[in-house]
Parts: structure tokens; sequence; C-alpha cells
């Protein structure tokens, strides 16, 4: 058997996450959180040139420097720059898109083209035109106008997950549902004020219930070995037997899960846009609070839940002590 054995220190599981929790109610009141990344969208400026028209890699490096020189001239901070290729109007073309973070007015958006068209004649003798150079602004917003509807999407998830746990697995193990979802909810939140980890103004309600759904999908690894266990067994198990058997492999396929929605949550960031990695990398804490509860505090809370449970099923006609422990007939 595992030797790790969190139900047998549930105090101090309650204690940490009450620490946390209150800790970070109390930042959330004095500070709030730290919205500094929060604005409506970014400006993103596009250089886009045919490849096969005056190309070579002189030009691509001599068209990155004119760019980061223009830029640097006329006060702009790039945030971020991805660089891509594609056909456009049936040519082969190749792109350079850089992102920034500040206001930029119109009259500054129609000088650094026209600059940048100025330096590529100055320093190639081609004209932007003749080198089929195209460059073009644009607005991306932040944040999606449909992220109340996905939060609301993700809360009545979270209901139906519960109802179907207390039907298909009991009403025990919907209560430790509940109590873990409320628990990792709060506890997501917690740490976002704590870490003081940039979120947008609305994100962190979207964060807690994106922990609130997993925690619900990492608590059920648990109710459906549990379940299994019930029917296997040829004598009834005590309430910490039975949740000690089940821990020994619920843990490895939670944290499996959790790997593969790290692995999901990381190349959504990384291939993303600036906006939407803003967005995604901080779903990495919705993940963390989720997995403490199902491996240590749901176990921990559910051994309490279970007996209590399973004395008032039977009536408390059978004590059980444990595993080797047989009932009398």
């Amino acid at each position: 058997m595992n030797k790790f054995q969190p139900w047998k220190r549930l105090p101090i599981w309650l204690a940490v996450s009450a620490v946390v929790i209150i800790a970070g109610i109390i930042l959330m009141a004095l500070l709030g959180f730290n919205t500094v990344s929060d604005r409506p969208e970014n400006t993103q400026f596009e250089v886009k040139y045919n490849v096969v028209v005056e190309n070579s890699e002189e030009l691509q490096d001599k068209l990155e420097g004119y760019c980061e020189d223009v830029f640097e001239s006329n006060g702009l901070s790039v945030c971020d720059m991805k660089k891509a290729t594609g056909v456009s109007g049936g040519a082969d073309m190749a792109s350079f898109n850089y992102t920034f973070t500040e206001e930029i007015s119109a009259e500054k958006q129609e000088k650094v083209k026209t600059d940048l068209a100025a330096k590529i004649a100055a320093d190639t003798g081609l004209s932007a035109e003749h080198a089929e150079i195209y460059t073009a602004w644009h607005s991306e917003s932040l944040v999606s106008g449909t992220g109340h509807l996905w939060r609301g999407a993700i809360a009545v998830g979270v209901v139906v997950a519960l109802v179907y746990v207390g039907f298909r697995f009991g009403v025990g193990c919907a209560l430790t549902g509940l109590v873990l979802s409320v628990h990792d909810a709060l506890f997501t939140l917690a740490l976002l004020a704590i870490a003081r980890i940039p979120v947008y103004g609305a994100a962190p309600v979207w964060y807690a219930a994106f922990a609130a759904l997993l925690s619900l999908v990492f608590w059920l690894v648990h109710c459906i070995k549990l379940r299994s266990l019930k029917k296997e067994s040829q004598t009834p198990l005590d309430a910490e037997t039975s949740v000690a058997t089940v821990y020994q492999s619920a843990w490895k396929w939670t944290l499996v899960l959790a790997g593969i929605v790290v692995v999901v949550l990381a190349l959504t960031g990384g291939l993303a846009t600036a906006g939407v990695r803003a967005l995604a990398l901080p779903l990495l804490i919705g993940v963390v609070a989720p997995v403490y509860s199902s491996l240590i505090v749901g176990p921990a809370i559910h051994v309490h839940v279970k007996r209590a449970f399973d004395k008032l099923s039977r009536g408390n006609k059978f004590k059980y002590v444990g595993k080797e422990k047989k009932t009398d007939k």
C-alpha cells in the first residue's frame, strides 16, 4: 500500500488551504488582482513581401533591421514578433508581424509606414511597390467578447458534473466533489492574488471556473475506482481501506491527466498570439489547485464523508475495522 496517506493528516491540509485562501482574500481585498495586462486590444504592424521578387535571406534580414530602426526612431517598443509564410493572391509571401501594447495614433502609424518605405528605397534602391513589399496596421482584441459565455458554460458544466456524480456514484462522492470544486476555485483565485500573476480584469473568474471543472474531472477518477472496488469486493470495506486501495492507482491517472492538460496549455501559449497566450498560460494555476485537492485534500475529506454515509446507509449495523475484518452474518 502507498506509504503516503493524506487522510491521516487532514487538519494539516485544511490548515494549509485555509492559510492560502485567507491570505488570498486579504490581498484581493487590499490590492485586487494584478491587472497590468488588462487592455482592450493591441496594435500590430505587418510587413509582407513576395519571396520570389527580389528574394534573398539578405533582404529578409535587412527588412527586419529596417523595421527595428524605424520603430526605435518613432519611440515604439515591440511586445512580440512572429514570422510567417503563406500564399496570398497566388503568390508566395513571407511576413513579419510586430505586436505593440501601447496606443499608437493614426498619424504615427502612417509615419512608420512612410519612414519604412523611405528607408527601403534609400538602402536598396528599390521602391516598396517594385519589391512587392506591403505594410499594414491591424488591431487585435486580447479578450474575446464571448468570454462570459465560456464562463457560463463551464459553470453549467460543473453543476451537470456534480449531478452526474451524485446519481452515478452516490451523494457522498458528489458532496466531496462539491467541496473540492469550491476549494479549488477559491484556491486558484488566492494563488493568482498572492503570486501577483498578470491577468485581465474578468479572467480570474474564468480561471476559477476552469479549476472547479478540472477538479471534478480529477475526482471522477477516484469515484470510478471506488465504484469498481465496491463491486469487486467480496466483503464490505471500511472507508479508510476503500480510499487507500483506490489511491494506489488513482494518483497515477490524475497526474497523467494533469500532464496532458499542462502540455495542451503550454502548446497553446507557445504557439498562439500574444493575446491568447496571456489568457492561456495563467490557466496552469487552475491545474495546480485541482491536482493538490484530488491527491491530498479530496482523499482526506472523503474518508470521513464515506464513513458517515456508510454508517447512515447501513443503520450502524456493521462496524468495520479494516480490509481483513469480516462482518458477522
